[in-house]
Formats: structure tokens, C-alpha cells, sequence
């Protein structure tokens, strides 16, 4: 009798225990359901990409050949689905036609600027940032 409900409860426990293990799994999903693409569109390429300080963002920069404009995206890896400051800009090499977009946002953040033949700047920030961050030229389209 004995065996039995020690055999019961070991059970229970594996069954809790597998529970406790796919919470952090589902909640890990949510995390990485965000793509460059998902963000800019699904003709975008990525060229490049870094994080931003702590991790809780990655700036990506992407491409279109189809439409000839550059995309950035600053996709947050933590904090998603809750609204915090999240920034994307881009902008030519000399800092005019700056494009930004600086908001609580709840996953990404995006902007687009049309740049062919010309390289371009970009970076991105969010609530833990501080400020802006950015690499250049990142891309010089075609």
C-alpha cells in the first residue's frame, strides 16, 4: 500500500514538474514570435543587426530590392506585449533624411527610408538603453 501511493504521488510530482517546465517554454515563444521580417514586411532582408545594451532589444536593418527602401527594427526581447519606450531610425550617411519612430511600443518598433545607391546610418533605443544607439553605414543599397 505503501509502493502504491508513493508510486502516486511520484507521479503527480512528474506531471506538476512537466507543467512547471513548458510555462517557461511558452513564455519564450512570445519572445522570439517577432522576426525582421514580421516588423518591415516579408521582402526585407536583414544586413545586419546588434543588441542594444542589457540585451532587451536587437536592432535589426533590412533591404527590399522590391520596393528600394531600407527598413530598421528594433524588436524588443523582453517586456512584450506590455507598452515601454521602443525607437528604429535610420538616416543617410551625412544625418539628413533622419526617419524615426520613438514610442511605447508593445513589440517593435519600425522606420523606412528610401536610400538607393546610398549608405546609410541606424540604430535603435528602449527603456533601458538610456539613449540612442547606432552603427554605420550599415548598408549601402544598390
Amino acid at each position: 500500500m505503501f509502493g502504491r501511493n508513493y508510486a502516486r504521488t511520484a507521479a503527480l510530482a512528474v506531471a506538476a514538474g512537466s507543467v512547471l517546465f513548458a510555462v517557461p517554454a511558452t513564455a519564450d515563444a512570445a519572445v522570439t514570435a517577432y522576426t525582421p521580417q514580421t516588423a518591415c514586411g516579408a521582402s526585407y532582408v536583414t544586413k545586419d543587426s546588434f543588441n542594444l545594451p542589457g540585451g532587451t532589444s536587437t536592432v535589426y536593418l533590412t533591404y527590399s530590392s522590391a520596393t528600394g527602401k531600407n527598413c530598421v527594427a528594433t524588436i524588443k526581447n523582453s517586456k512584450v506585449g506590455t507598452p515601454s519606450l521602443t525607437g528604429a531610425y535610420l538616416t543617410f550617411g551625412d544625418g539628413s533624411g533622419r526617419q524615426e519612430e520613438y514610442r511605447n511600443l508593445s513589440y517593435y518598433a519600425t522606420a523606412y527610408l528610401y536610400a538607393p545607391g546610398q549608405c546609410i546610418y541606424y540604430g535603435g533605443r528602449d527603456y533601458n538603453s538610456g539613449d540612442w544607439w547606432g552603427k554605420g553605414p550599415g548598408w549601402c543599397g544598390k
